[in-house]
């Protein structure tokens, strides 16, 4: 059964038959079938649901993205596929947008960027990305379904990031997000703020993103001298 939810051909949400069929299919004892479906369920590969029955859980995957690409592109280079939509393009005023003005050092126009991001049709990250309304005059929204956003101004500019400063906190988001992440505001989330700078150090980003909580993890990589971290699909047995 691991090989077979590994391999896909049990699929992410399939309900599996009962545990007396199970049991037979398998030639095996009850209480032998339940032991290998608690280690699975441990493994994060199934979700037993009292009541309810047996599903195969989201297959478990991590990425590591302690680097300065984007969270797109990681994922992209790490075979999965994932699917981005741009839900809206929004003028604010600095006023509106009080912490992206203040962390980039901007008292004008703002322009908002709201996507979503999907991996295997289920809602992983909501991001407002914000930009001074000069540069988001520039940049072409369009093609961000197929490129990151440091690609575009990159392309308008010639400005690559040079470095990131971002904090993480748990969260819960509210009515309308949760919608849009196919959650509830009861569930947990966490909250990604970024500001990125660009290779002469001055903030042209920032970013908030909200990651579904039981769909991302957060992983710490430890050296001597150096602490990254990054997040990525949930594992579900970490």
């Amino acid at each position: 059964m691991r090989d077979q939810i590994l391999s896909g051909a049990l699929k992410p949400g399939e309900q599996l038959p009962s545990q007396q069929v199970m049991a037979e299919t398998y030639n095996t004892s009850l209480m032998t079938l339940r032991q290998a479906l608690s280690s699975l369920e441990s493994d994060g590969l199934i979700v037993i649901a009292a009541g309810r029955g047996t599903y195969v859980a989201e297959r478990p995957v991590d990425v590591r993205v302690g680097n300065l690409s984007s969270f797109a592109g990681t994922m992209q280079a790490a075979g999965i596929e994932l699917a981005t939509e741009v839900l809206d393009v929004v003028r604010r005023t600095a006023e509106e947008s009080s912490d992206a003005a203040s962390a980039l050092g901007f008292d004008g126009g703002m322009v908002c960027l709201v996507r979503r991001r999907s991996v295997d049709g289920v809602p992983f990250s909501l991001q407002r990305s914000y930009l001074t309304g000069a540069l988001g005059e520039q940049v072409d929204f369009d093609k961000l379904v197929g490129e990151s956003l440091y690609q575009s101004v990159e392309a308008v500019t010639g400005w690559v990031v040079g470095a990131a400063r971002e904090a993480i906190r748990a969260v819960k988001p509210s009515k309308a997000d949760a919608k849009l992440l196919d959650t509830r505001t009861t569930e947990p989330a966490l909250l990604s703020v970024r500001t990125s700078f660009n290779q002469f150090d001055v903030p042209f980003l920032y970013d908030e993103a909200i990651l579904v909580g039981d769909r991302c993890t957060i992983a710490a990589d430890r050296t001597s001298d150096r602490l990254s971290i990054s997040y990525g699909l949930a594992n579900k047995s970490s």
